[in-house]
């Protein structure tokens, strides 16, 4: 890697969306007309469709073009630990067939079931007409190709590795067991931070952060940001910046925009380029950003990429026995800042803790902690390759994409029905409340 004066790296952001796997958003780009070569993505060849496909009862199913970025899909396909292992099937010399997601999606609450000659949402792709911000994003920043959800597990497993290093959890629970965040490791560094949220926090799940959401302490409505981003001097600007979509699975008015099925993409598109918009905004600010996005997990979405065997053991406190042998699925990831050179693709093996080991590289004394540095994946440190800090590229206009509505026959805005989760976030809120 280059050498980047690691003083320039001013603020660290990071975006964590929700539940789409790498083919799924940024397949694409291998194929005609955008031939990115370096990219691990989708192949036109019937051959390599067929080796890829998903097999259900007999049939096989290939990947195929989502042309609606508006539509609703018909079911959240299942993707918890065992589900998942499902999804990429049984291993034969270390390598999973990846050929289980129709057989999984086939068992989702609401899913039409799958016959020859349908075409099951999970293994479909969108191109740039469908997701116009990512594809910006992957046009001017860079992708990383091998960035993986940190464990084969959902999406609270995954986001606890993602803001602690480590899961005392394998599968979901409400309300969330109390650990060492991130958040705690930049207050004990003297580090300033912030999140701020267009919902609910993710972390109002864990009971002891509700506090400090309804003080604001250190949680903030993301309408503020542009304003802070404009006004708030440079030593009391955060240093750290967590920013957090509307989640399908949480309380909340109008769509989602995490992009956690069945909720359509479009939302996900819009929030996204809000995030860029805001960060990019302000020329002192935008030269000291680096800004990551990716997503917590594959969501039951087709991937062809086998994980790598990197073992995560159970932390002392965990409440599972098994720990995992391999990584999760692969998901979307980009490194947006002016220190990374447009159309980069970056090939090494990354997860959800390599934006640890970069945040404990840039404010750390030694580093993040043990658990984390010694893990073997990279940094997102790895990625930035641009010596002179690049202009923000502008936004092109999206107007046409943002206004256009679908067709309306038997459209919905991707508004999820009420969850469990949802009630017991609205209790736990309603408790301190009171």
């Amino acid at each position: 890697t280059m050498s980047i004066d690691m003083k320039l790296i001013r603020t660290i952001v990071v975006v964590m969306m929700e539940n789409r796997s790498f083919d799924n958003l940024l397949g694409y780009l291998s194929l005609s007309p955008y031939n990115r070569d370096k990219v691990e993505g989708l192949h036109a060849d019937p051959a390599w469709l067929d080796k890829v496909a998903s097999v259900y009862n007999g049939t096989k199913y290939r990947p195929f073009l989502l042309s609606d970025p508006y539509d609703v899909i018909d079911a959240d396909p299942p993707h918890e630990r065992d589900q998942i292992a499902t999804q990429m099937g049984a291993a034969t010399g270390g390598k999973f067939p990846m050929d289980g997601f129709v057989t999984n999606y086939a068992s989702a609450k609401g899913a039409k079931p799958p016959t020859a000659g349908s075409q099951p949402p999970v293994m479909g792709y969108f191109t740039p007409e469908q997701a116009p911000v990512t594809d910006f994003f992957a046009e001017n920043f860079a992708i990383c190709d091998h960035w993986f959800a940190s464990l084969p597990a959902g999406t609270q497993a995954n986001r606890l590795m993602a803001m602690s290093g480590f899961s005392t959890i394998d599968v979901n629970q409400v309300p969330l067991p109390n650990q060492y965040l991130v958040y705690d490791w930049l207050t004990d560094n003297g580090v300033r931070w912030r999140v701020y949220h267009e919902g609910i926090p993710f972390f109002a799940m864990m009971p002891r952060w509700i506090g400090d959401v309804l003080r604001e302490d250190h949680f903030r409505p993301l309408a503020q940001l542009i304003s802070d981003v404009e006004n708030e001097p440079p030593d009391e600007f955060p240093q750290v910046i967590f920013i957090e979509p509307t989640y399908t699975d949480a309380p909340h008015i109008g769509p989602s925009s995490d992009d956690h099925a069945p909720s359509a993409i479009k939302g996900g598109q819009e929030f996204l380029l809000e995030a860029y918009r805001c960060m990019s905004f302000y020329p002192d600010v935008w030269k000291g950003t680096v800004l990551v996005v990716t997503y917590d997990e594959h969501g039951g979405f087709f991937d062809h990429v086998s994980p790598p065997a990197v073992p995560t053991a159970p932390p002392a406190e965990a409440r599972y026995k098994k720990g995992f042998d391999t990584l999760g699925v692969r998901v979307p990831a980009f490194v947006i800042s002016p220190f990374v050179k447009a159309k980069t693709v970056f090939n090494n093996r990354l997860d959800h803790t390599s934006i640890l080991r970069f945040v404990g590289q840039r404010f750390g004394k030694t580093g993040y902690s043990g658990l984390v540095d010694e893990r073997a994946v990279g940094s997102v440190l790895d990625v930035l390759n641009e010596e002179n800090p690049r202009l923000a590229p502008a936004i092109p206009s999206l107007v046409p994409y943002l206004e256009k509505q679908p067709g309306s026959a038997g459209f919905t805005p991707g508004r999820a029905p009420e969850t469990p989760i949802q009630r017991n976030f609205q209790d736990a809120l309603d408790a301190i409340r009171d």
